[in-house]
């Protein structure tokens, strides 16, 4: 009779544990200033809120262009090294693990 109760325990945590599972939420990361992309983040990267996700090259040299939003991963990257991008342009989508 304990093995059984021990069973249906062990059952409801296992259920309980996959139904609680969420999917996690992709966030736009938008360049909060105009120029030309220096340096950016790869996607895959395992990311800190905070976090400089590219620069752009202005008149006074080397600036974040955009920073990550919260923890999480980088899903997809929307720039590459070269590219002009605008204040609003997508940089990146994060995958928030907040």
């Amino acid at each position: 009779m304990k093995r059984k109760q021990i069973a249906a325990a062990l059952l409801a945590a296992l259920m309980l544990a996959g139904g609680t599972a969420e999917a996690r939420e992709l966030v736009e990361q938008r360049a909060v200033i105009s120029g030309t992309v220096q340096s950016v983040v790869t996607a895959g990267a395992s990311v800190a809120e905070g976090d400089v996700l590219a620069e752009v090259d202005t008149l006074a040299g080397p600036v974040p262009a955009a920073k990550a939003s919260a923890d999480g991963m980088v899903r997809e990257v929307r720039a590459e090294k070269g590219q002009d991008v605008r204040r609003g342009d997508v940089i990146a989508l994060l995958e928030s693990r907040s």
